[in-house]
């Protein structure tokens, strides 16, 4: 029997890192929205734009359609990918350095397409790209999140990661909200990273997922109705919750046959605001902890959750809320660890308080440039950025649907009008 439990652990590994260091570019100028951004490709209804460094793929029509449109559109860099693992002889190798103990690609495939099955429209997706790129059953591999498990082994880290602020009302100039988010999974192929945007014809909302080429799956996305929501990992506090379960013999079976990421999709296509989000979130299921964190265009909150429970946790100010990699509602029971200490795992607390620090310093002036700044500003100079391992970083503004997304090391901020991509 599969064990679905690791497929939905996956994303919350996606946190940690390091292969070697490299200098830090400082430089943290946006580029300004660009109105139009240049088509490069077309393939049936799909559009690959280019906004400078930054390739935006916007799709249209069914789920299976969507997939042919993607996979003629990316297909030399989705076998690109595909071919990073596979010929890569240490492949498994580094999988069985994460806890993921398979031998064989077949059996790897089939596990991977498994946890596709209680979701059949994301399932289509998979399909469709199979069929404009010929890779059969390797789709599974090059587009879940096993790819980023991959990269998380390769860059021999123990440490979770994840960073998010936002701010609105006394915190920004005209009271609207701006969020930021560093995804912290490394160096290694950060550069392979796109906005892909859905605009499914079932009737759901269209959605924007920003994240690694060949991402099916969610790990911040932004849906037409201003919408956006990010994961980070929480993991750590996760572990000392089930610790003390097992010290006070208190048995929470985990759910079966859930993709913790193909949930968090579902629900970013189903929610058009905080309201709606919260009322979803009770059917959400997940395996393993984690800390889904949202914003609309008047408030933003922290689902801090575990496969039996969450806490919805609301903003540390009237207008700023900050969530690294620790439960910190007070229903848990969970003391804080001292910042910088050996139980601060990432350096979570550091980061959080730095973010506090930034949001208060810069209260009333928090504008995108400024959230950009405090995103970009490594953790030894009182920000929440990893000089050796942030992989890229985005800021949003959901009254607008602006983006801007940044790859440290590759490009700088990048903007985009996603208004004009959803249908």
């Amino acid at each position: 029997m599969v064990n679905y439990k690791i497929f939905s652990i996956l994303f919350i590994m996606v946190v940690v890192i390091m292969a070697g260091i490299i200098s830090q570019t400082s430089t943290t100028s946006a580029e300004s929205v660009n109105p139009s951004g240049k088509v490069v490709a077309t393939y049936g209804e799909g559009k690959l734009y280019q906004y400078g460094p930054l390739y935006l793929v916007e799709l249209n029509g069914d789920y299976r359609e969507m997939g042919r449109q993607y996979g003629a559109l990316r297909n030399d860099t989705l076998h690109y990918i595909y071919n990073t693992m596979n010929n890569d002889p240490d492949f498994f190798k580094v999988l069985s350095s994460t806890g993921f103990n398979v031998t064989d690609m077949d059996t790897l495939e089939n596990m991977i397409q498994e946890s596709y099955q209680p979701y059949p429209q994301y399932n289509e997706l998979i399909l469709g790209i199979a069929e404009t790129t010929g890779l059969g059953n390797s789709t599974y591999l090059t587009c879940s999140i096993i790819k980023e498990f991959y990269y998380m082994g390769s860059n021999q880290s123990s440490n979770s990661q994840c960073s998010f602020a936002a701010a609105w009302g006394s915190y920004t100039p005209d009271s609207s909200l701006v969020a930021g988010r560093n995804y912290d999974l490394g160096l290694n192929m950060a550069d392979y990273s796109e906005i892909v945007v859905y605009n499914p014809n079932d009737g759901s909302i269209p959605v924007a997922i920003m994240g690694y080429t060949g991402s099916m799956y969610m790990t911040s996305g932004f849906n037409q109705d201003g919408l956006f929501m990010e994961l980070n990992s929480g993991l750590t506090p996760a572990q000392w919750l089930q610790t003390r379960d097992k010290y006070l013999n208190i048995t929470r079976p985990a759910p079966e046959n859930v993709n913790t990421n193909l949930e968090i999709f579902q629900l970013l296509q189903n929610s058009s605001n905080m309201n709606a989000l919260e009322q979803n979130f009770k059917n959400a299921r997940t395996t393993v902890g984690t800390i889904i964190n949202a914003a609309d265009k008047e408030e933003a909150n922290s689902f801090e959750w575990m496969s039996y429970t969450y806490q919805v946790r609301p903003p540390q100010y009237d207008g700023l809320l900050v969530a690294t990699n620790h439960y910190i509602d007070p229903a848990w029971g969970l003391k804080q660890p001292i910042p910088g200490s050996n139980f601060d795992s990432g350096q979570s607390v550091v980061r959080m308080d730095n973010l506090l620090s930034l949001g208060q310093k810069n209260k009333g002036k928090i504008t995108p440039e400024v959230m950009m700044q405090m995103m970009s500003t490594p953790i030894p100079k009182g920000g929440p950025l990893f000089p050796t391992h942030t992989s890229y970083e985005m800021v949003v503004v959901p009254s607008t649907l602006e983006v801007w997304f940044r790859v440290p090391h590759h490009y700088n901020w990048t903007g985009v009008d996603l208004k004009k991509h959803f249908r």
